[in-house]
């Protein structure tokens, strides 16, 4: 990791994973070889819904300033 990298991470914060997009019945994202509906989909959805909530909460907060 070079200066830069290592500066923008720090300002920044840790870079967030993108949640992949898969079917129920897919094998796992994760390489256990389990389905995705057994083994990860929950978690995925709870961090899909907590950005949709964020996003709805900072377009709120936006409109609110009159941005």
């Amino acid at each position: 990791m070079n200066l830069a990298a290592g500066l923008k991470r720090l300002v920044l914060g840790p870079e967030e994973q993108e949640i992949p997009d898969l079917k129920r019945n897919d094998r796992c994202w994760c390489g256990s070889e389990k389905k995705y509906k057994a083994c990860h989909q929950a978690a995925d959805d709870r961090k899909r819904a907590a950005h949709r909530i964020a996003s709805i909460k900072q377009q709120a907060g936006s409109l609110k300033r009159g941005f």
